[in-house]
């Protein structure tokens, strides 16, 4: 799939993935960004915001712990990484799923989620043309999902 200058519609069509402004976000969401080739803790476990560590990620963290908002990463691994969660390092490209891996990470999304009681969630990416594997993740958890390609103010001012 190539997305044109109609993306956002194209991404509704073929995800079935919602294009909303922060300010219009359903507030009972979950914010989620996805995961990064940069990351700092590689022994042990470790929560999110000291395993992903691209300018993204800690842009995304700046934005969400100045809200007060919990959130999760999208892994290539996990499914998804919340933030109050010790996950153990890896190194898995979005390149290297399959259809199949992408699938059972969505479904491994929506059971983590629901366990903790999200059915939403808000997807920021700078690109959606980058985001392509992260909407069929995202597509495969059958959860009622939204993208965006803005945070706060308050996060942009930080970098």
């Amino acid at each position: 799939m190539k997305l044109t200058s109609n993306w956002k519609q194209e991404i509704k069509d073929y995800f079935g993935i919602s294009y909303t402004d922060p300010q219009d976000a359903p507030g009972d969401a979950l914010w989620v960004t996805r995961c990064s080739k940069t990351k700092l803790c590689q022994l042990g476990k470790s929560i999110p915001k000291y395993f992903y560590v691209s300018v993204q990620n800690l842009r995304f963290y700046a934005s969400m712990e100045s809200y007060g908002q919990h959130y999760g990463i999208l892994s290539d691994k996990y499914g998804i990484h919340f933030d109050d969660e010790e996950l153990e390092f890896y190194d898995i490209h979005p390149s290297e799923l399959t259809a199949a891996d992408k699938q059972k990470l969505g479904e491994i999304i929506r059971k983590k989620c629901l366990e903790r009681g999200w059915t939403k969630l808000i997807f920021w990416n700078s690109s959606p043309i980058m985001s392509k594997p992260y909407f069929e993740i995202l597509a495969a958890s059958k959860l009622e999902i939204y993208y965006t390609t803005q945070l706060s103010d308050i996060a942009a001012r930080l970098f």
